[in-house]
C-alpha cells in the first residue's frame, strides 16, 4: 500500500524549462488526499525556492530540502540539522583549493561570492529563491546546511573521487552532473525520509520515490518501489527498481497517474 510519495525535482519532476504539468499534478494530488498519501518534495534546492513550486497546495505538502537537512511541512520547518563548525571550516578550504564557483546554503540565504560574477548568481537563482552576494564565505553568520562546488561537466567524476579520497570525514554526492554537493557525512534525502517515517508512522516500505542524481541514491535505496529518470546517472539508475521516461515527457507525473489509476 502506497502511504507516501516523493519526488526530486530538477531532472526529475522539472522539465527543462523548470517547469511541470499542473493540470496534471492537481488532479493527482486530489487523489492523493483522498487516499490518504502523503506528498514529499526532496530536493538539494533550497526550501524557500521549493516552495514557490506549489502554491496551490503549499500548506499540505511536506519538503525534504538540502539533502535531508530540512524537513518542513508547508511553511512549517519541523526539523534542521546544519554543519558542525568544523565540517564547514573544510568545506570553505575546499572551495580555496579548486578554481570553481560555489554556493553556501544557509536556512536565511544561499550566499555566492561577488568574484563568481553575476552570471553564476543568475544561474543559480533558477535553484534559489534568496541569494545574498558576499566578498568572502568567511562573513556569514547563518545555520549552514551545504555547500555546492560547481564544476565542469567532464571533470565531475574525477574531482569527486578526489575529494572523497582526501576528506574521507565530509558527505561528498553528485547533484547534478556539474555539481557536486559537500556535507555532513552521511546527510541525505533518505535521513529526512526516515524522519518523516518517524512522525507520520509510515513505514519505509510504504514510501516510492523518484530521482536522477547521486543525490538521489540513498532515498531511492530506502522506499519500497523506486524510479529513476531515463536521463538520470548511472549511480541513480543503478540504486532504482525501475528506469521511466524523461523528465521533459512528464514521465514522473504519468508513473504516479498509473499508480494512482488515475485514466
Amino acid at each position: 500500500m502506497i502511504k507516501l510519495i516523493a519526488t526530486d525535482m530538477d531532472g526529475t519532476w522539472l522539465t527543462d524549462q523548470k517547469d511541470y504539468d499542473k493540470e496534471l499534478f492537481l488532479r493527482e494530488f486530489a487523489e492523493m488526499q483522498k487516499q490518504g498519501i502523503k506528498f514529499v518534495v526532496a530536493s538539494g534546492n533550497q526550501y524557500a525556492n521549493l516552495m514557490t513550486r506549489f502554491p496551490e497546495v503549499l500548506d499540505k505538502i511536506y519538503f525534504v530540502a538540502e539533502n535531508g537537512a530540512l524537513v518542513a511541512q508547508g511553511r512549517q520547518i519541523l526539523h534542521v540539522d546544519s554543519l558542525s563548525d568544523d565540517i564547514y571550516q573544510t568545506l570553505l578550504k575546499i572551495t580555496t583549493e579548486y578554481p570553481y564557483p560555489a554556493v553556501v546554503m544557509g536556512l536565511v540565504s544561499a550566499y555566492v561570492k561577488k568574484s563568481s560574477g553575476r552570471a553564476y548568481k543568475q544561474e543559480m537563482k533558477k535553484y534559489m529563491e534568496h541569494i545574498t552576494v558576499v566578498d568572502s564565505f568567511g562573513e556569514i553568520d547563518d545555520q549552514i546546511f551545504k555547500v555546492s562546488l560547481t564544476v565542469p561537466e567532464d571533470k565531475m567524476s574525477k574531482i569527486l573521487r578526489e575529494l572523497k579520497e582526501k576528506y574521507p570525514e565530509v558527505g561528498f554526492v553528485s547533484g547534478a552532473v556539474d555539481s557536486i554537493d559537500m556535507q555532513t557525512k552521511g546527510m541525505n534525502k533518505a535521513v529526512g525520509l526516515a524522519y518523516l517515517s518517524q512522525k507520520l508512522g509510515i513505514k519505509s516500505s510504504e514510501m516510492i520515490a523518484f530521482g536522477d542524481s547521486g543525490n538521489d541514491v540513498g532515498m531511492l535505496k530506502y522506499v519500497g518501489r523506486s524510479f529513476a529518470t531515463a536521463t538520470a546517472l548511472p549511480e541513480a539508475k543503478q540504486a532504482a527498481g525501475q528506469i521511466i521516461g524523461s523528465s521533459n515527457e512528464s514521465a514522473v507525473q504519468k508513473e504516479i497517474a498509473k499508480l494512482l489509476e488515475i485514466k
